[in-house]
């Protein structure tokens, strides 16, 4: 945001919220669940794919195609206001294009208004490639996602004009320059806003549920995931980060995700501090993206509604590249390489679909312990 009051920030604030006010008010009147218990559509498990390219079949995948491809999703659902068909196998798992960035709880929260669907009970799951940062993870590894951090909430002076001893220009609201902690990180007033105008509190980090997290971890943590000569060659000349010389492995950790898109050593030290900060040293960043926040706050409010369980969320984010480029690599040349041939590519959406749809299978084959009982680690 180049925006320097509070007054523009706040109404950043609410486009999001006003842009959702205009998808419900275009439903019709809504009636409690219960009045269409006939008909309803329950999603056993929900898969969201940030994006799919070009067809969903048969040519350069998407987040969406190897879901599609190796679960039989053949039968298409329309749904009005969402851009790509729910898909399903009739076997209770869907699948569905949510949309990148944070305009992504526009789709979720369409389809969770929609009467048809009733969505209390599923387990919705958000697989998708993402940045990883090399002193944590190595490319073509599988995130199991902890807390999500709201990249997108800050202060900001252009990189030009930041003073001679700040790293970057973007400061967290109540703090005074950047890596600083406000006063009020606990609080439900973020840099001076009211608690209505930035969504409730706590809206800067989403907590997944442990349980569930430690749950799909422990299913996952073992698998073997893609590796390859190419991929060694990729990693390698990250020297000084042992984590990302590493061959590929499932993990857990922090997201920081911001709707801008962006890369580089300076930018890759802004979001470890902006984990740091907002998590009291707790966090670890391992992944950069942009529709965690997102998602997260959309389902929180239709868990609010009645609509859905924030509790039965997981996210899960694969390693398509770092997100800063190699030493000696200028991070402009790194920013508008084309993702789809970049090494880690491929090997990202294969452990996406690998690591995710062991925990889905479990789901749907335990379905009658699960649906009333949200599973546990042993």
């Amino acid at each position: 945001m180049r925006r320097t009051n509070l007054s523009n920030i706040t109404a950043s604030l609410f486009g999001i919220e006003i842009a959702v006010m205009g998808v419900f008010l275009s439903f019709p009147p809504f009636f409690p669940l219960p009045g269409y218990a006939k008909d309803l559509i329950r999603p056993e498990v929900l898969v969201l794919a940030t994006y799919e390219t070009g067809k969903d079949r048969g040519d350069v995948p998407g987040e969406l195609q190897y879901w599609v491809e190796r679960e039989k999703l053949d039968q298409a659902i329309q749904v009005p206001g969402i851009d790509h068909p729910i898909l399903t196998n009739g076997a209770g798992l869907y699948a569905m294009v949510i949309g990148t960035t944070s305009r992504c709880s526009v789709q979720i929260m369409t389809l969770a208004m929609d009467p048809r669907f009733d969505l209390r009970k599923t387990y919705l799951l958000l697989g998708g490639i993402a940045g990883g940062n090399p002193a944590q993870v190595t490319v073509g590894s599988a995130v199991w996602i902890r807390q999500v951090v709201d990249g997108d909430l800050a202060y900001e002076i252009d990189s030009r004009e930041v003073p001679a001893a700040w790293p970057y220009g973007l400061i967290a609201f109540g703090a005074k320059e950047p890596g600083q902690a406000p006063a009020n990180v606990d609080s439900s007033a973020i840099g001076g806003l009211s608690e209505e105008a930035v969504g409730g509190p706590g809206r800067i980090v989403y907590r997944v549920n442990p349980t569930l997290v430690d749950w799909a971890y422990g299913l996952t943590k073992d698998l073997e995931l893609p590796d390859s000569s190419v991929l060694e060659a990729n990693r390698a000349p990250y020297r000084g980060y042992p984590n990302a010389l590493k061959k590929p492995t499932v993990v857990e950790g922090d997201s920081v995700a911001s709707s801008r898109f962006w890369t580089g050593t300076v930018m890759t030290r802004w979001a470890e501090d902006w984990d740091r900060i907002y998590t009291k040293g707790q966090g670890s960043l391992a992944i950069g993206d942009g529709e965690d926040q997102g998602l997260f706050l959309a389902i929180e409010q239709l868990n609010k509604l009645g609509r859905a369980d924030a509790k039965r969320l997981l996210i899960l984010r694969t390693v398509s590249n770092f997100t800063m480029p190699p030493p000696g690599i200028r991070a402009d040349k790194s920013l508008f390489d084309d993702l789809s041939r970049s090494p880690g590519y491929l090997p990202a959406l294969e452990a996406d679909y690998r690591v995710g749809s062991v925990v889905v299978h479990n789901l749907l084959e335990h379905w009658e312990q699960y649906e009333d009982q949200l599973p546990s680690a042993r």
